[in-house]
């Protein structure tokens, strides 16, 4: 538990640390709440007929897992462009860290989806839902600017560079995501 604290608390000291645990946990469980806690959800609140698609669980895992390793090889090669010497291992080790936030999103998707009758027409929960996942963008982008000054290593107008040209490939990537059928990009 003090590594997800020290994650959501000192994203600094986090990134600076060589334990790894606390990363894989927050990627794992942000795939098992897209691949299976939400298709459970929906099966249990009827909007299914029959059980959730185990090829379906499998698959979306799977595109869960390599959606990952995509954006982790994204970010290893333009911030190496842009001048990063940080080898793809400390990305794929460290990048897990910034997955508090999709975590929360994940959940959020789940239930609001789940339970749309209870937020349809109801404008308290329109804002409430729309505050929150403003707050979780703000809060991912705050942590990816932490990112690359902390593990690749850029300043100025390196950064900024491979800033804006990672965030182009974030959009691309999140609307595979999308796609093959993960309602929340892992990212």
């Amino acid at each position: 538990m003090n590594l997800f604290l020290e994650a959501l608390n000192h994203p600094v000291d986090a990134f600076r640390s060589k334990n790894k645990a606390a990363a894989w946990s927050l990627v794992a469980l942000t795939i098992l709440i897209n691949a299976v806690f939400e298709p459970l959800l929906a099966w249990f609140t009827g909007s299914w007929h029959s059980g959730p698609d185990i090829f379906s669980v499998l698959r979306i895992a799977l595109w869960g897992c390599a959606s990952y390793l995509a954006i982790c090889a994204v970010f290893w090669f333009f911030c190496r462009c842009f001048g990063s010497r940080t080898p793809l291992k400390t990305y794929l080790q460290k990048w897990g860290l910034t997955f508090f936030p999709n975590l929360l999103c994940s959940i959020a998707v789940a239930f609001s989806e789940n339970f749309f009758t209870v937020f349809w027409n109801n404008s308290i929960w329109g804002i409430l839902l729309s505050i929150a996942f403003v707050g979780i963008l703000i809060w991912k982008t705050i942590l990816y600017i932490v990112f690359l000054r902390e593990v690749a290593g850029l300043k100025g107008g390196r950064m900024l560079g491979s800033f804006v040209v990672i965030g182009i490939m974030i959009a691309v990537l999140a609307a595979l995501n999308g796609y093959v059928g993960l309602k929340t990009p892992v990212l």
